[in-house]
């Protein structure tokens, strides 16, 4: 999960009953066992009294999951449900807390002349990076790098990976982005610079920037520099 600690509220159908209830979890993720545990699960406005015991799922192929029988029930979905619109909120609150993150994106863009951008924020649950501001970008690309791990082949996946700057200067003429060429194609980029955001050993996201022509002279230390400001911007808001 994006944020290690959520508070949600779903609604528990009951099976056999034309009725539901109201109910609130406190929601972590679960180191050991690479799920969601859900908490005091308790109907709105009583915090000390659980209604049922914890619950721990996971999202497998974009269905949630009950993860000790891996099966799908009417409670899984609906808790699930719940807790990508927390995130989904989180994320736009984050956008609006923090407007300083289109000015370094647009700050890191004029460093080079680029023509397109985008932060992603770092997901330590699934060791992935997921987009949360852009620009210049239309819906296919943004579908396309909605999730990226250490293993995609891509400049901010190799990023993750390596932990430094990766730097792409032609990305047509880089076989192992092949998977990548159609898409960017489309959105109209041929080099592109990722940047790690980090602050001390904390992995907090990836900062890129792409032009519409390739490049081989980006100005690595400016980009390492507005990364490291974003950081402190970032931690700032991040549980």
């Amino acid at each position: 999960m994006l944020f290690n600690q959520l508070e949600i509220q779903f609604r528990y159908p009951l099976e056999g009953f034309p009725a539901e209830l109201l109910l609130t979890a406190n929601v972590t993720w679960n180191t050991l066992q690479h799920c969601y545990s859900l908490d005091n699960v308790r109907l709105p406005g009583n915090t000390g009294m659980s209604v049922m015991p914890p619950i721990q799922l996971k999202k497998k192929n974009n269905q949630w999951v009950h993860t000790d029988s891996e099966s799908s029930t009417l409670l899984s979905e609906s808790a699930g449900a719940a807790i990508d619109e927390a995130e989904e909120n989180k994320v736009n609150c984050l956008n609006n807390d923090c407007p300083k993150l289109g000015y370094y994106l647009e700050k890191a863009i004029s460093a080079d002349g680029a023509d397109f951008g985008n932060i992603q924020l770092f997901n330590p649950s699934y060791r992935s990076l997921s987009i949360v501001t852009q620009r210049g970008f239309r819906r296919d690309f943004l579908t396309h790098f909605n999730v990226v791990t250490a293993g995609d082949r891509s400049a901010c996946g190799d990023a993750l990976r390596t932990g430094q700057p990766v730097v792409i200067p032609d990305v047509s003429q880089l076989q192992s982005y092949s998977q990548h060429w159609d898409v960017a194609a489309r959105a109209g980029y041929r080099s592109v610079i990722s940047t790690p955001v980090t602050t001390g050993n904390r992995f907090i996201g990836m900062l890129s920037t792409h032009s519409s022509k390739p490049h081989w002279q980006w100005n690595i230390r400016e980009h390492q520099q507005i990364a490291a400001d974003l950081g402190l911007c970032l931690e700032a808001r991040l549980p």
